[in-house]
């Protein structure tokens, strides 16, 4: 098991307390965080889980996506789990420290354009126990030495106008060197045999990049996932490549009646692959 500490932020005045994460290495590798082999340019974004128990799942995704070189700027987006955001969103405006691994520094342009929208706020003190957010900041600082990482937290009830007045923020500060990472579990709190079917209909919308169907998928960042479409569809994708599908029952060895599932997705620039849809 590779261990990082990380020293979360803090808001002003405050010591940011300490915690460790732990991730897992990559199976295939024996190397927790092996090199990307080569360089894909069209690489955009994905989804990848939060729980830890799947560290191993999101290793791997970010083995893909490091196969994009040169990246300087990452929007992490995820759920706002325990609904302390004032706002309709939360962006972090301060650097996280990573033992080790280095500091993810914030982007003070992307936090700046963003409050300017008046229904984000810029917080610190309720990053540090988002673990949306938190679970990510170690692969992030060992991938993406280079890139400023904007977290950014969305209420469950977050309207339309909101979601577009952000996406299009992001949109005006689009660059070749950027990635959206969407950090989401999928079903909660059910067999594994309830969750499979879910998750069939929940990844034929988010693969099919089907807004109008996302409203009813089976995860715990819906909104979310509505805003992450749009930006991939502003940039190039035209549908999205399902790494793996997983659930409690899987990663622990043994059956779990009210259970997790998670996948991990990766979207692409004028997308390689057969582009079309999956059956529904």
């Amino acid at each position: 098991m590779f261990i990082l500490s990380v020293i979360y932020p803090a808001p002003v005045g405050a010591t940011a307390p300490a915690a460790r994460v732990s991730t897992a290495s990559a199976a295939r590798s024996g190397n927790a965080f092996p090199p990307a082999t080569r360089n894909d340019p069209s690489i955009l974004g994905g989804i990848v889980p939060h729980h830890d128990i799947a560290a191993e799942m999101i290793t791997r995704f970010y083995d893909e996506l490091s196969k994009k070189k040169n990246v300087k700027r990452i929007y992490l987006l995820a759920p706002d789990h325990f609904r302390r955001a004032r706002n309709w969103a939360a962006v972090c405006d301060t650097d996280w420290q990573v033992a080790g691994s280095g500091t993810p520094k914030a982007d003070a342009g992307a936090v700046n354009r963003l409050k300017s929208l008046n229904i984000v706020e810029a917080r610190s003190d309720m990053f540090a126990c988002e673990h949306g957010i938190t679970v990510h900041i170690p692969f992030i600082a060992r991938y993406f030495k280079d890139a400023a990482v904007v977290p950014i937290v969305l209420r469950p009830d977050i309207p339309d106008i909101a979601l577009l007045s952000i996406r299009n923020a992001i949109r005006e500060m689009a660059g070749e060197d950027e990635l959206i990472i969407l950090s989401m579990d999928f079903s909660h709190y059910k067999t594994p045999e309830e969750m499979a079917e879910e998750d069939k209909r929940s990844l034929c919308a988010l693969t099919n990049m089907n807004i109008m169907k996302l409203s009813r998928v089976d995860v715990d960042a819906r909104r979310a996932a509505a805003l992450v479409t749009l930006l991939f569809r502003d940039r190039g994708a035209v549908r999205g490549e399902v790494l793996e599908r997983s659930d409690s029952s899987e990663v622990l060895g043994r059956r779990v009646e009210s259970g997790t599932s998670y996948a991990t997705v990766i979207y692409r620039k004028k997308h390689k692959m057969d582009a079309r849809p999956v059956n529904e």
